[in-house]
């Protein structure tokens, strides 16, 4: 039978379609079309026409390069054709466009094994880089005299860290296996001589995602769970930090600078949920201040990724959710929209007096990076989204708010 082949000679791409797809440029790179007509045997993909019969009508069928391509309207629910095709091989993907179901098939890339050596060597190398920053956090006050024993604080320093970045990534590892995804182990990430040790954790998610309800609980577990973990490793931080007479505090931080020329002394900014729990359990005595333990910085740490893993760009958590809100248009816009705030956030602050973090500038170029490779979607981006969803999704917004601050760290004049 004769088919129209729609062929690309700038990428390779190309589209044999039983009847016209009324295209002139390739959805790949944009460039024209060549369209020219092909004998095409249709017993050749009759296995596929008798698998897909009974349970999707379509009034067009598409070979592509890359996959194939039925348009037309679903029989059986989306579950039963991802099982159905999952078991030949294949990933069914679908979209809706002005009224028509698109059902793309790709064949599916069998995920290799986790190697559980790597996450463990990394997770020993990160406990060991956080460690040692967390002995250069406790040293000053040891020589200050406000803890006694340097070693026990670095590994309070050290396990509260790597408790809410494990936290974070096995929340997510845990809900992607509820929802049939394949995800790697956490991937820690040492950073020797850094002020924090890390440069934070990371799963890579290995097969595509169902559908928009679990996109938005995968996106949402890391963070959720690391800010809760957060959230009480700061309480017991600010309990187990001494509260000294501020005249006292001065004294000693005055002495320690005259002894240590050309240190630096590092700053956090507050954000709303430091602000609150220090409001809930601190009651400073007047005159007296709070000498902040190390492992107040950890929870500190832990809220500031919080907040960058919930910006909704690319594929961060948050990109997950704003994909599975807004869609892949309007995902793309506020990505790129949210990157370019950041680098102009990062220049404001070099021109107002206000210490706002210059570091967003780095981010926002990242951030725009990951944002033009755009986001695959889940395989079910038609079924519509319920209130309980949707209701996940602002509570994803208020702990956004809660550990955002312009100003995550700055050093102290």
């Amino acid at each position: 039978m004769m088919y129209k082949r729609y062929e690309c000679a700038n990428c390779d791409f190309y589209e044999i379609a039983k009847y016209d797809l009324h295209k002139e440029k390739c959805p790949a790179c944009g460039h024209n079309y060549h369209v020219f007509e092909e004998d095409i045997d249709e017993d050749k993909y009759s296995w596929l026409f008798n698998t897909i019969k009974n349970h999707f009508y379509f009034e067009n069928f598409v070979i592509r390069s890359n996959s194939f391509l039925f348009i037309g309207n679903m029989i059986s629910d989306f579950s039963k054709i991802r099982e159905i095709f999952e078991n030949i091989g294949y990933y069914p993907f679908i979209r809706k466009k002005e009224g028509k179901i698109y059902l793309h098939l790709f064949k599916a890339k069998k995920p290799g094994k986790s190697r559980v050596i790597i996450p463990i060597a990394l997770l020993v190398a990160t406990i060991l880089s956080v460690f040692y920053a967390g002995y250069s956090w406790a040293v000053p006050l040891k020589e200050m005299g406000f803890i006694d024993n340097v070693w026990v604080t670095s590994s309070i320093f050290m396990m509260g860290l790597i408790f809410i970045l494990g936290s974070h990534e096995l929340a997510h590892k845990i809900t992607a296996m509820k929802n049939k995804v394949d995800a790697s182990w956490p991937y820690f990430i040492p950073m020797p001589l850094f002020i924090i040790g890390t440069m934070g954790a990371l799963i890579t998610i290995k097969s595509p995602i169902p559908d928009k309800k679990a996109a938005i609980k995968i996106g949402l577990s890391g963070p959720l769970i690391g800010f809760i973990a957060s959230v009480i490793v700061i309480s017991i931080g600010i309990a187990i930090s001494p509260v000294v007479p501020a005249t006292e505090y001065m004294r000693a931080v005055e002495t320690f600078n005259a002894t240590h020329p050309g240190g630096i002394t590092i700053g956090f900014g507050q954000t709303l949920i430091y602000r609150i729990l220090l409001d809930l359990f601190l009651n400073l005595p007047e005159g007296y201040t709070l000498v902040t333990h190390p492992l107040v910085v950890a929870g500190i740490v832990g809220v500031f990724v919080t907040a960058l893993n919930l910006l909704p760009m690319g594929q961060l958590d948050g990109g997950h959710v704003a994909r599975s809100i807004l869609g892949e248009k309007y995902h793309m816009l506020v990505s790129k929209t949210t990157a370019l705030s950041l680098i102009g956030i990062g220049f404001l602050g070099s021109f107002l007096r206000y210490p706002i973090w210059p570091g967003w500038i780095l981010w926002g170029f990242i951030g725009y990076l990951i944002s033009s490779r755009g986001h695959p979607g889940a395989m079910d981006e038609v079924t519509e989204l319920t209130g309980e969803d949707k209701i996940l999704a602002v509570i994803g917004i208020i702990i956004f708010i809660l550990c955002f601050t312009p100003t995550p760290l700055y050093v102290v004049p």
